[in-house]
């Protein structure tokens, strides 16, 4: 069975995953959610790769660079060694433009013999939809498909290369692809450049983060993983670089996550934030703005038809397309592209939206000239959180076909009018006596119908006898004292009843695809947020130090763990689990009495 062992490479333009043994099996171009041209991590026969085949193959090591994600695969073989050196280039070009162009390089350096290798260069556009024909044209390897063109240049011979015949290493090499776009002048030393000015631009963006004294090399690795999933050119943020790699190996559980939900976008931003990078949380504000429109951002009004996700573009993401040609991630289909939760009703986002701006009024390191502008936009928020408190919606974990009196949406309600409180006051807005009321009014409602006294525990949704790891986040969001009775006795019975081997699901009773089987990662991190705050940091580390075992050969994670066989699922990389490790391990480094035993 394949495992999620890939390495990820981008620059805020395009991303590609690299597996282990250093093949290229999942890239889009020329943006996050565009049509894939490489996808045999969905299809090892149809999907098309780009790799390097080595005569007489012993094995690879792979890492990523220090403080980079630039990944190094290293071929050992019986007739030599190599290693290829795969990065996409970014650095700036003055002292504010970025070089990002969709294309992805291969530098390929001898370190032992005469390696012998056969290239195999296989791009299949519009998700190995269609043919796709590749020729030598005018001194270069070109891919085509109706309009579209990827090239490739190398210093190696390309008729060898077209041919899939042995080629006998002795030098520095490079593959280079650029998608759409035809280069000039193509040198080895001038893609060791672009290596030296990209590596210099990522461990300069490290050395900017606020990092504490322990676990820096996981906070690190995910900061670095978070970066490439911000779309530089309208500051969206994806979810995760890939589409339906199953939840569930076998089962239905396949979505797209290329898509900017505004939840996952504002953990993410507000997780880099706390490391003190800036710039992504003011890129996804004007990204908020693109969602919005002139119309909205200027006046304040018609947020209500504001939708859970959105294409990176700031258009509505597409709906679900199933492509049955492909057999999916160890043969789990359906292959979906496309997101229906596009349409879903969730009110959780008015307070997450409002979470995203609450810096912009508070941290003297931002400066904005917009203000007025961005208080209409939460004064209109939070007028629609208390109109729509109310009311049924599908949730944070999106049940497609249950629309209930969900916990965490309510919850999120009362942060929005909370936060609402707290800027309306900082600017003295005469809406702080009416919305202090209503905030009381809420938490007594949450209080009183999500308590199941029988249960003894905050429950899924109103009325409920399911737990739901989203409820222990209230006292994460300073709804209720993680020291209460009731937060406490939370926390126990979500330990004993939605936690196994060390992870915890989101929730453990049917939903509209049956019962889940695998453990959600980032419900685990709440769930040792949670116990930090309760005081138990102890536990809380032991929980921490074990999770942190099962990531990837290069520190990665999914979405999900199966936790019978500690086999990591579900997209990747994951923005929700990366931006939550970066949470508890800050959350650790607070409590110093973890590390004086």
């Amino acid at each position: 069975m394949d495992s999620l062992d890939y390495g990820i490479i981008g620059n805020g333009q395009i991303n590609a995953l690299v597996s282990s043994e250093g093949n290229i099996e999942w890239a889009c171009m020329p943006a996050f959610d565009s049509p894939s041209v490489f996808s045999a991590i969905l299809d090892k026969e149809q999907g098309g790769c780009f790799k390097v085949k080595l005569k007489g193959f012993y094995g690879t090591e792979q890492q990523y660079l220090k403080n980079t994600v630039i990944l190094e695969t290293r071929y050992l073989g019986r007739n030599g060694a190599f290693n290829i050196i795969d990065f996409v280039p970014r650095f700036y070009i003055d002292a504010e433009a970025i070089y990002k162009p969709a294309q992805i390089y291969r530098l390929i350096e001898v370190t032992q013999g005469e390696p012998q290798v056969e290239i195999y260069f296989d791009p299949r556009f519009d998700y190995a939809r269609g043919e796709t024909h590749c020729s030598i044209e005018r001194g270069v390897l070109v891919a085509v498909q109706g309009e579209q063109k990827l090239y490739l240049y190398s210093n190696l011979d390309y008729q060898k290369i077209l041919d899939h015949e042995e080629i006998t290493l002795t030098q520095g090499s490079f593959l280079v692809l650029s998608y759409m776009e035809p280069l000039q002048g193509i040198t080895y030393e001038s893609v060791i450049e672009k290596f030296q000015r990209t590596t210099h631009y990522w461990r300069g963006w490290v050395k900017h983060c606020y990092l504490p004294a322990n676990y820096q090399n996981e906070i690190i690795r995910s900061a670095l993983t978070l970066k490439l999933l911000v779309y530089d050119d309208t500051g969206g943020v994806i979810a995760a670089p890939t589409s339906s790699l199953p939840e569930i190996f076998g089962e239905n559980r396949n979505w797209d996550y290329r898509y900017c939900w505004l939840r996952d976008s504002y953990f993410i931003v507000n997780a880099l934030m706390k490391l003190s990078q800036f710039e992504e949380l003011e890129g996804f504000i004007r990204y908020l703005k693109l969602v919005l429109g002139k119309k909205v951002y200027e006046a304040g009004k018609d947020l209500e038809n504001l939708r859970p996700l959105y294409a990176i573009s700031g258009r509505p993401a597409p709906m679900e397309e199933i492509l049955s040609h492909l057999k999916g991630f160890n043969g789990s289909q359906p292959v979906r592209i496309g997101n229906d939760a596009t349409n879903h009703f969730q009110i959780d986002i008015y307070g997450e939206v409002i979470q995203a701006l609450y810096p912009m009024f508070f941290d003297q390191r931002i400066v904005r000239e917009d203000l007025d502008q961005l208080w209409n936009i939460v004064k209109d928020l939070v007028d629609l959180a208390i109109k729509k408190f109310p009311d049924k919606d599908n949730g944070i974990w999106e049940f497609r076909n249950a629309r209930r009196h969900y916990t965490f949406s309510k919850l999120m309600c009362w942060v929005a009018v909370d936060r609402g409180v707290k800027i309306a006051r900082h600017l003295s807005k005469a809406e702080v006596s009416k919305w202090t009321r209503l905030r009381d009014v809420m938490r007594n409602d949450i209080l009183k119908k999500a308590w199941n006294p029988d249960v003894q525990a905050f429950t899924q949704s109103y009325g409920s006898q399911y737990l739901d790891a989203s409820t222990l986040l209230m006292p994460v969001y300073g709804f209720i004292s993680a020291k209460d009775p009731r937060m406490k006795n939370t926390i126990t019975q979500s330990e004993n009843l939605l936690m196994k081997n060390g992870f915890a699901f989101r929730y453990t009773n049917e939903d509209d695809l049956g019962v889940p089987q695998n453990a959600f990662l980032v419900c685990t991190f709440w769930f040792i947020d949670a116990l930090i705050l309760a005081g138990e940091s102890k536990k809380a580390l032991y929980y921490f130090e074990n999770v942190l075992q099962y990531s990837n050969h290069v520190g990665l994670f999914s979405e999900d763990v199966d936790p019978q066989l500690g086999v990591l699922t579900g997209n990747f990389p994951q923005g929700y689990t990366h931006v939550a490790i970066i949470n508890t391990a800050m959350k650790l480094n607070n409590h110093h009495e973890v590390y004086s035993t």
